[in-house]
Protein backbone atom coordinates (compact mmCIF):
# COMPACT_ATOMS: atom_id res chain seq x y z
CA UNK A 1 0.00 0.00 0.00
CA UNK A 2 1.32 3.03 -0.74
CA UNK A 3 1.68 6.29 1.68
CA UNK A 4 0.81 9.51 1.29
CA UNK A 5 4.38 10.83 0.78
CA UNK A 6 4.70 8.71 -2.11
CA UNK A 7 1.62 9.73 -3.85
CA UNK A 8 2.87 12.81 -3.14
CA UNK A 9 6.54 12.12 -4.47
CA UNK A 10 6.04 9.56 -7.21
CA UNK A 11 9.43 9.80 -8.68
CA UNK A 12 11.09 9.54 -5.09
CA UNK A 13 12.74 12.93 -5.11
CA UNK A 14 12.57 13.94 -1.61
CA UNK A 15 14.04 9.70 -1.01
CA UNK A 16 17.27 11.15 -3.68
CA UNK A 17 18.03 14.43 -1.66
CA UNK A 18 18.84 12.60 1.47
CA UNK A 19 21.51 10.77 0.05
CA UNK A 20 25.28 12.46 0.26
CA UNK A 21 26.14 15.00 -1.73
CA UNK A 22 23.05 14.64 -4.06
CA UNK A 23 23.13 17.89 -4.55
CA UNK A 24 26.00 18.36 -6.25
CA UNK A 25 25.61 14.93 -8.67
CA UNK A 26 22.58 17.22 -9.63
CA UNK A 27 23.94 20.28 -10.06
CA UNK A 28 26.86 18.38 -12.56
CA UNK A 29 23.68 16.47 -14.16
CA UNK A 30 21.89 19.43 -15.00
CA UNK A 31 24.95 21.15 -16.18
CA UNK A 32 25.93 18.24 -18.92
CA UNK A 33 22.66 17.36 -19.81
CA UNK A 34 21.18 20.64 -19.96
CA UNK A 35 23.33 24.07 -19.98
CA UNK A 36 26.27 22.45 -21.38
CA UNK A 37 24.50 21.03 -24.53
CA UNK A 38 21.96 24.07 -25.08
CA UNK A 39 25.71 26.36 -24.92
CA UNK A 40 27.26 23.55 -27.54
CA UNK A 41 24.09 24.17 -29.50
CA UNK A 42 24.36 28.47 -29.27
CA UNK A 43 27.73 27.93 -29.96
CA UNK A 44 27.10 25.49 -33.43
CA UNK A 45 24.62 28.20 -34.35
CA UNK A 46 26.58 31.36 -33.87
CA UNK A 47 29.55 29.47 -36.50
CA UNK A 48 26.93 28.62 -38.57
CA UNK A 49 25.89 32.34 -39.56
CA UNK A 50 27.77 35.43 -39.50
CA UNK A 51 25.52 38.23 -39.79
CA UNK A 52 24.32 41.16 -38.80
CA UNK A 53 28.27 42.39 -39.24
CA UNK A 54 29.43 39.70 -36.99
CA UNK A 55 33.01 38.70 -36.98
CA UNK A 56 34.39 35.10 -35.92
CA UNK A 57 36.26 37.65 -33.04
CA UNK A 58 32.73 38.86 -31.97
CA UNK A 59 31.40 35.27 -32.09
CA UNK A 60 34.10 33.72 -29.73
CA UNK A 61 33.36 36.67 -27.27
CA UNK A 62 29.85 35.83 -27.61
CA UNK A 63 30.73 32.05 -26.40
CA UNK A 64 32.83 33.11 -23.28
CA UNK A 65 30.35 35.13 -22.19
CA UNK A 66 27.52 33.08 -22.42
CA UNK A 67 29.73 30.14 -21.10
CA UNK A 68 30.55 32.33 -17.68
CA UNK A 69 26.61 33.01 -17.68
CA UNK A 70 26.33 29.76 -17.21
CA UNK A 71 28.61 28.55 -14.14
CA UNK A 72 27.02 31.44 -12.73
CA UNK A 73 23.86 29.96 -13.60
CA UNK A 74 24.97 26.79 -12.35
CA UNK A 75 26.41 27.87 -9.01
CA UNK A 76 22.55 29.51 -8.49
CA UNK A 77 20.84 26.27 -8.70
CA UNK A 78 23.81 24.51 -6.28
CA UNK A 79 23.05 26.88 -3.92
CA UNK A 80 19.33 27.19 -4.39
CA UNK A 81 19.00 23.29 -4.73
CA UNK A 82 21.61 23.17 -1.08
CA UNK A 83 19.45 26.09 0.73
CA UNK A 84 16.17 23.73 0.02
CA UNK A 85 17.52 20.51 0.39
CA UNK A 86 19.03 21.75 3.86
CA UNK A 87 15.51 23.67 4.77
CA UNK A 88 14.12 20.53 4.24
CA UNK A 89 15.70 18.43 6.30
CA UNK A 90 15.62 20.62 9.28
CA UNK A 91 11.86 20.55 8.99
CA UNK A 92 11.97 16.78 8.65
CA UNK A 93 14.30 16.85 11.59
CA UNK A 94 11.72 18.61 13.79
CA UNK A 95 9.03 17.14 12.68
CA UNK A 96 10.77 13.92 13.86
CA UNK A 97 11.62 15.48 17.21
CA UNK A 98 7.97 17.05 17.50
CA UNK A 99 6.77 13.66 16.98
CA UNK A 100 9.19 11.82 19.16
CA UNK A 101 8.07 14.64 21.81
CA UNK A 102 4.78 13.82 21.34
CA UNK A 103 5.08 9.83 21.78
CA UNK A 104 7.29 10.43 25.26
CA UNK A 105 4.01 13.01 26.22
CA UNK A 106 1.69 10.51 25.10
CA UNK A 107 3.54 7.51 26.72
CA UNK A 108 3.92 9.76 29.57
CA UNK A 109 0.33 10.98 30.23
CA UNK A 110 -0.84 7.20 29.66
CA UNK A 111 1.42 5.44 31.82
CA UNK A 112 1.18 7.94 34.94
CA UNK A 113 0.91 6.39 38.01
CA UNK A 114 -1.91 7.66 40.65
CA UNK A 115 -3.17 10.44 37.96
CA UNK A 116 -6.10 9.35 36.38
CA UNK A 117 -6.59 11.74 32.64
CA UNK A 118 -9.54 12.17 30.27
CA UNK A 119 -10.06 13.65 27.50
CA UNK A 120 -13.25 15.14 26.12
CA UNK A 121 -15.46 17.50 24.16
CA UNK A 122 -17.46 20.05 24.82
CA UNK A 123 -20.56 17.58 25.09
CA UNK A 124 -18.93 15.40 27.44
CA UNK A 125 -17.80 12.73 24.45
CA UNK A 126 -14.61 10.98 25.84
CA UNK A 127 -11.93 10.58 23.58
CA UNK A 128 -8.82 10.01 25.73
CA UNK A 129 -8.66 7.62 28.73
CA UNK A 130 -5.17 6.66 30.29
CA UNK A 131 -4.33 3.45 32.14
CA UNK A 132 -4.57 5.22 35.64
CA UNK A 133 -8.46 5.88 34.92
CA UNK A 134 -8.86 2.67 34.02
CA UNK A 135 -7.22 1.59 37.45
CA UNK A 136 -9.39 4.06 39.00
CA UNK A 137 -12.63 4.04 37.63
CA UNK A 138 -12.65 0.21 36.20
CA UNK A 139 -13.69 1.05 32.93
CA UNK A 140 -11.27 0.08 30.32
CA UNK A 141 -10.00 2.45 27.19
CA UNK A 142 -12.12 0.80 24.97
CA UNK A 143 -15.66 0.88 26.77
CA UNK A 144 -15.27 4.67 27.31
CA UNK A 145 -14.52 5.74 24.04
CA UNK A 146 -17.24 7.64 22.38
CA UNK A 147 -19.37 7.52 25.71
CA UNK A 148 -20.35 10.24 27.57
CA UNK A 149 -19.03 11.23 31.05
CA UNK A 150 -21.83 11.77 32.12
CA UNK A 151 -23.12 8.26 32.04
CA UNK A 152 -19.56 6.73 33.02
CA UNK A 153 -18.23 8.89 36.35
CA UNK A 154 -20.52 11.62 37.89
CA UNK A 155 -22.86 11.06 39.90
CA UNK A 156 -26.57 12.34 39.77
CA UNK A 157 -25.98 14.60 42.47
CA UNK A 158 -22.80 16.40 40.78
CA UNK A 159 -24.01 16.54 37.05
CA UNK A 160 -24.77 20.38 37.50
CA UNK A 161 -21.12 20.74 38.89
CA UNK A 162 -19.66 19.57 35.46
CA UNK A 163 -22.23 21.41 33.56
CA UNK A 164 -21.57 24.71 35.03
CA UNK A 165 -17.62 23.75 34.12
CA UNK A 166 -18.38 23.52 30.71
CA UNK A 167 -20.67 26.02 30.90
CA UNK A 168 -17.61 28.21 31.97
CA UNK A 169 -15.44 26.76 29.54
CA UNK A 170 -17.67 27.79 26.57
CA UNK A 171 -17.71 30.87 27.58
CA UNK A 172 -13.58 31.88 28.92
CA UNK A 173 -10.87 29.13 27.30
CA UNK A 174 -8.45 29.95 29.65
CA UNK A 175 -11.02 29.02 32.21
CA UNK A 176 -9.23 26.03 35.36
CA UNK A 177 -11.42 24.32 38.17
CA UNK A 178 -10.02 22.80 40.63
CA UNK A 179 -11.90 20.97 43.47
CA UNK A 180 -12.45 17.87 45.86
CA UNK A 181 -15.46 15.75 44.66
CA UNK A 182 -17.10 12.11 44.62
CA UNK A 183 -17.12 10.05 41.55
CA UNK A 184 -18.89 6.45 40.65
CA UNK A 185 -16.90 3.60 39.65
CA UNK A 186 -17.81 1.39 37.43
CA UNK A 187 -19.01 -1.07 40.29
CA UNK A 188 -20.81 1.48 41.60
CA UNK A 189 -18.79 2.07 44.43
CA UNK A 190 -18.73 6.04 45.57
CA UNK A 191 -14.27 7.56 45.15
CA UNK A 192 -13.43 10.80 46.93
CA UNK A 193 -11.16 12.82 44.53
CA UNK A 194 -9.51 16.25 43.53
CA UNK A 195 -10.14 16.97 40.66
CA UNK A 196 -8.89 19.66 37.86
CA UNK A 197 -10.19 20.69 34.97
CA UNK A 198 -8.78 23.02 31.64
CA UNK A 199 -9.61 23.29 28.08
CA UNK A 200 -6.82 22.98 24.96
CA UNK A 201 -7.96 24.37 21.75
CA UNK A 202 -7.84 21.59 18.72
CA UNK A 203 -7.85 21.93 14.89
CA UNK A 204 -10.09 19.36 14.39
CA UNK A 205 -13.08 20.75 17.35
CA UNK A 206 -13.71 23.70 18.81
CA UNK A 207 -12.67 22.90 22.41
CA UNK A 208 -10.51 20.16 24.01
CA UNK A 209 -11.29 19.31 28.06
CA UNK A 210 -9.08 17.39 30.08
CA UNK A 211 -9.41 16.56 33.72
CA UNK A 212 -7.19 14.73 35.92
CA UNK A 213 -7.78 13.05 39.41
CA UNK A 214 -6.35 11.90 42.25
CA UNK A 215 -7.89 9.12 44.82
CA UNK A 216 -7.66 10.35 47.93
CA UNK A 217 -9.56 7.33 49.71
CA UNK A 218 -6.07 7.02 51.32
CA UNK A 219 -6.00 10.76 53.03
CA UNK A 220 -9.28 10.52 53.66
CA UNK A 221 -9.17 6.97 56.00
CA UNK A 222 -6.16 8.79 57.28
CA UNK A 223 -7.74 11.97 58.30
CA UNK A 224 -10.52 9.87 59.89
CA UNK A 225 -8.02 7.96 61.75
CA UNK A 226 -6.64 10.76 63.04
CA UNK A 227 -9.68 12.11 64.11
CA UNK A 228 -10.35 9.24 66.41
CA UNK A 229 -6.83 8.96 67.46
CA UNK A 230 -7.41 12.93 68.77
CA UNK A 231 -10.53 11.57 70.45
CA UNK A 232 -9.12 8.90 72.39
CA UNK A 233 -6.08 11.03 73.24
CA UNK A 234 -8.29 13.58 74.54
CA UNK A 235 -10.25 11.10 76.43
CA UNK A 236 -7.09 9.59 78.04
CA UNK A 237 -5.69 13.25 78.53
CA UNK A 238 -8.97 13.79 80.62
CA UNK A 239 -8.73 10.52 82.43
CA UNK A 240 -4.72 11.13 83.52
CA UNK A 241 -5.89 14.93 84.84
CA UNK A 242 -8.59 13.44 86.74
CA UNK A 243 -6.59 10.44 87.67
CA UNK A 244 -3.63 12.90 89.08
CA UNK A 245 -5.86 15.28 90.35
CA UNK A 246 -7.51 12.78 92.36
CA UNK A 247 -4.85 11.36 93.58
CA UNK A 248 -2.51 14.18 94.43
CA UNK A 249 -5.21 15.22 96.70
CA UNK A 250 -5.60 11.82 98.46
CA UNK A 251 -1.65 11.58 98.81
CA UNK A 252 -1.02 15.34 99.84
CA UNK A 253 -4.03 15.16 102.83
CA UNK A 254 -1.70 12.45 104.41
CA UNK A 255 1.75 13.65 103.50
CA UNK A 256 0.95 17.19 105.30
CA UNK A 257 0.08 15.04 108.25
CA UNK A 258 3.68 13.31 108.10
CA UNK A 259 5.05 16.30 107.26
CA UNK A 260 3.09 18.33 110.17
CA UNK A 261 3.94 15.42 112.87
CA UNK A 262 7.57 15.19 111.64
CA UNK A 263 7.66 19.00 112.69
CA UNK A 264 6.50 18.48 115.98
CA UNK A 265 9.32 15.95 116.59
CA UNK A 266 12.03 18.06 115.61
CA UNK A 267 10.93 21.34 117.40
CA UNK A 268 10.48 18.36 120.87
CA UNK A 269 9.47 21.03 123.42
CA UNK A 270 9.47 18.48 125.87
CA UNK A 271 13.28 17.38 125.01
CA UNK A 272 11.77 13.74 125.73
CA UNK A 273 13.66 12.92 121.93
CA UNK A 274 17.74 12.26 121.15
CA UNK A 275 19.36 14.21 118.60
CA UNK A 276 18.93 11.92 116.72
CA UNK A 277 15.55 10.73 116.71
CA UNK A 278 15.24 14.60 116.05
CA UNK A 279 17.16 13.97 113.08
CA UNK A 280 15.51 10.87 111.71
CA UNK A 281 12.40 13.67 112.44
CA UNK A 282 13.83 15.84 110.51
CA UNK A 283 14.38 13.76 107.31
CA UNK A 284 11.24 12.68 107.59
CA UNK A 285 10.56 16.01 107.13
CA UNK A 286 12.39 17.32 104.35
CA UNK A 287 11.54 14.29 102.22
CA UNK A 288 7.72 14.64 102.98
CA UNK A 289 8.53 18.57 101.60
CA UNK A 290 10.24 17.64 98.19
CA UNK A 291 7.70 15.02 97.63
CA UNK A 292 4.97 17.61 97.97
CA UNK A 293 6.73 19.60 95.66
CA UNK A 294 6.94 17.00 93.20
CA UNK A 295 3.10 16.38 93.98
CA UNK A 296 2.61 19.88 93.33
CA UNK A 297 4.52 20.72 90.25
CA UNK A 298 3.17 17.09 88.72
CA UNK A 299 -0.54 18.36 89.36
CA UNK A 300 -0.22 21.84 88.25
CA UNK A 301 1.57 20.39 84.76
CA UNK A 302 -1.84 18.31 84.47
CA UNK A 303 -3.69 21.24 85.03
CA UNK A 304 -1.51 23.03 82.54
CA UNK A 305 -1.59 20.42 79.57
CA UNK A 306 -5.77 20.49 79.90
CA UNK A 307 -5.97 23.59 80.41
CA UNK A 308 -7.17 24.32 83.15
CA UNK A 309 -4.79 26.29 84.96
CA UNK A 310 -6.13 29.86 85.78
CA UNK A 311 -4.56 33.10 86.00
CA UNK A 312 -5.16 35.70 88.57
CA UNK A 313 -4.05 38.98 87.34
CA UNK A 314 -3.45 41.63 89.23
CA UNK A 315 -1.07 45.03 89.59
CA UNK A 316 2.20 43.56 90.03
CA UNK A 317 5.19 46.15 90.70
CA UNK A 318 7.54 43.99 89.52
CA UNK A 319 10.70 45.36 91.53
CA UNK A 320 9.23 44.17 94.96
CA UNK A 321 8.63 40.57 93.50
CA UNK A 322 12.45 40.08 92.48
CA UNK A 323 13.94 41.55 95.04
CA UNK A 324 11.41 39.36 97.63
CA UNK A 325 12.40 36.18 95.51
CA UNK A 326 16.01 36.97 95.88
CA UNK A 327 16.37 37.68 99.10
CA UNK A 328 14.53 34.36 99.51
CA UNK A 329 16.80 32.33 97.69
CA UNK A 330 19.99 33.95 99.09
CA UNK A 331 20.19 31.58 102.39
CA UNK A 332 20.39 28.10 100.30
CA UNK A 333 22.67 30.05 97.81
CA UNK A 334 24.95 31.61 100.11
CA UNK A 335 25.68 27.86 101.71
CA UNK A 336 27.88 27.38 98.10
CA UNK A 337 29.32 31.15 98.50
CA UNK A 338 27.18 31.62 95.52
CA UNK A 339 26.41 35.48 94.36
CA UNK A 340 22.93 36.63 94.24
CA UNK A 341 22.78 40.19 91.94
CA UNK A 342 19.58 42.15 90.51
CA UNK A 343 19.69 44.16 87.55
CA UNK A 344 16.46 46.54 87.35
CA UNK A 345 16.16 48.61 84.56
CA UNK A 346 14.87 52.42 85.79
CA UNK A 347 11.34 52.23 83.94
CA UNK A 348 10.84 49.04 85.13
CA UNK A 349 7.66 49.29 86.99
CA UNK A 350 4.36 47.66 87.62
CA UNK A 351 2.55 45.09 84.88
CA UNK A 352 -0.72 42.58 84.95
CA UNK A 353 0.20 39.22 86.09
CA UNK A 354 -0.52 36.88 88.37
CA UNK A 355 1.70 37.43 91.16
CA UNK A 356 1.77 33.67 92.56
CA UNK A 357 2.66 32.38 89.01
CA UNK A 358 5.36 34.76 88.16
CA UNK A 359 7.27 34.05 91.58
CA UNK A 360 7.09 30.35 90.68
CA UNK A 361 8.41 31.10 87.49
CA UNK A 362 11.49 33.14 88.77
CA UNK A 363 11.96 30.84 92.31
CA UNK A 364 12.28 27.93 89.54
CA UNK A 365 14.61 29.77 87.33
CA UNK A 366 16.79 31.01 90.00
CA UNK A 367 16.90 27.84 91.75
CA UNK A 368 17.91 26.48 87.98
CA UNK A 369 20.39 28.07 88.15
CA UNK A 370 22.30 27.47 91.42
CA UNK A 371 21.85 24.00 91.03
CA UNK A 372 24.14 24.32 88.13
CA UNK A 373 26.21 26.63 89.23
CA UNK A 374 29.65 26.36 91.11
CA UNK A 375 30.76 26.97 94.34
CA UNK A 376 31.57 30.71 94.41
CA UNK A 377 30.06 31.71 91.15
CA UNK A 378 27.85 34.47 90.28
CA UNK A 379 23.30 34.51 89.24
CA UNK A 380 22.01 37.75 88.08
CA UNK A 381 18.47 38.50 87.81
CA UNK A 382 17.92 41.02 85.12
CA UNK A 383 15.02 42.93 84.19
CA UNK A 384 14.10 45.42 81.54
CA UNK A 385 11.17 47.10 79.26
CA UNK A 386 11.63 46.54 75.45
CA UNK A 387 8.41 47.25 73.27
CA UNK A 388 5.26 46.88 75.25
CA UNK A 389 6.97 43.90 76.87
CA UNK A 390 8.38 43.20 80.45
CA UNK A 391 11.64 40.95 80.00
CA UNK A 392 13.10 38.45 82.22
CA UNK A 393 16.78 36.83 82.65
CA UNK A 394 18.42 34.77 84.90
CA UNK A 395 22.31 34.53 84.10
CA UNK A 396 24.51 31.99 85.23
CA UNK A 397 28.22 31.19 84.97
CA UNK A 398 27.56 27.58 85.19
CA UNK A 399 28.22 24.33 83.41
CA UNK A 400 26.67 25.28 80.26
CA UNK A 401 24.34 22.96 78.08
CA UNK A 402 25.28 21.99 75.00
CA UNK A 403 23.42 23.51 71.77
CA UNK A 404 21.88 19.69 70.69
CA UNK A 405 20.35 19.66 74.11
CA UNK A 406 18.50 22.82 74.50
CA UNK A 407 15.46 21.78 72.53
CA UNK A 408 15.04 19.20 75.43
CA UNK A 409 14.94 21.81 78.13
CA UNK A 410 10.68 22.64 78.68
CA UNK A 411 9.87 19.12 78.23
CA UNK A 412 8.22 17.07 81.49
CA UNK A 413 10.28 15.11 82.92
CA UNK A 414 13.27 15.58 80.66
CA UNK A 415 16.75 16.33 82.08
CA UNK A 416 19.95 17.48 80.23
CA UNK A 417 23.42 16.00 80.49
CA UNK A 418 24.88 12.86 82.23
CA UNK A 419 26.01 15.45 84.73
CA UNK A 420 22.64 16.82 85.81
CA UNK A 421 21.01 13.11 85.78
CA UNK A 422 23.89 11.38 87.85
CA UNK A 423 24.49 14.69 90.52
CA UNK A 424 21.57 17.08 90.31
CA UNK A 425 18.63 15.09 91.03
CA UNK A 426 15.09 16.56 89.93
CA UNK A 427 11.81 15.65 88.19
CA UNK A 428 12.88 17.79 85.50
CA UNK A 429 9.33 19.63 85.38
CA UNK A 430 10.26 22.87 86.69
CA UNK A 431 11.04 24.44 83.41
CA UNK A 432 8.08 22.72 82.00
CA UNK A 433 5.82 24.33 84.44
CA UNK A 434 7.99 27.53 83.50
CA UNK A 435 7.04 27.54 80.03
CA UNK A 436 3.53 26.44 80.49
CA UNK A 437 2.90 29.66 83.28
CA UNK A 438 4.39 31.78 80.45
CA UNK A 439 2.83 31.00 77.58
CA UNK A 440 -0.63 31.33 79.54
CA UNK A 441 0.82 35.00 80.47
CA UNK A 442 0.66 35.47 76.28
CA UNK A 443 4.84 35.56 76.55
CA UNK A 444 7.27 33.80 75.24
CA UNK A 445 10.45 31.78 76.89
CA UNK A 446 14.00 31.40 75.37
CA UNK A 447 17.66 30.11 76.28
CA UNK A 448 21.18 31.25 75.45
CA UNK A 449 24.22 29.04 76.65
CA UNK A 450 27.40 28.20 75.79
CA UNK A 451 28.81 25.11 77.11
CA UNK A 452 31.31 25.15 79.94
CA UNK A 453 30.85 28.88 80.58
CA UNK A 454 27.07 30.16 81.10
CA UNK A 455 23.60 29.98 80.76
CA UNK A 456 20.78 32.48 80.42
CA UNK A 457 17.33 31.84 80.83
CA UNK A 458 14.93 34.84 79.73
CA UNK A 459 11.16 34.74 79.14
CA UNK A 460 8.46 38.08 78.37
CA UNK A 461 5.33 38.99 79.43
CA UNK A 462 3.50 41.70 78.10
CA UNK A 463 2.99 45.13 80.29
CA UNK A 464 -0.82 44.83 79.90
CA UNK A 465 -3.75 42.88 80.24
CA UNK A 466 -4.33 40.27 77.12
CA UNK A 467 -6.91 41.64 74.89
Amino acid sequence: MKTDNEDMDPFQIREWFKRPYSVTITTILIFFGILYNSWLYVGKWLDGILVNGLVPGDVTFIKTLTFILILMMTNIIYMILSRQVALSRTVEEQEKQLIMCEMKFQNFIDNVPDVAVQGFDLDGTVHYWNLASEKMYGYTKEETMGQNMFDLIFPDERKDDFDDIISSMRSDKDYKQAYESTFITKDGRKLPVFSSYSSVPASDTPLEIFSMEIDLTDRKRMEQDLKEAKIIAESSSNAKSKFLASMSHEIRTPLNSIIGFSDILVNDLSDSLSDTHKKYAQNISTSGQHLLSIINDVLDISKAEAGKMELRYEHVLIPSIVNEVVEAMRPSTSIRNISLHTDIGQNVSIVEADPGKLKQILYNLVGNAAKFSHDGGNIIVRCYVDDKMMHFEVEDDGIGIREQEIGKLFKPFSQVGELSVNKHKGTGLGLSLVKEMVELHNGEVWVKSEYGKYSIFGFNIPLDFPS
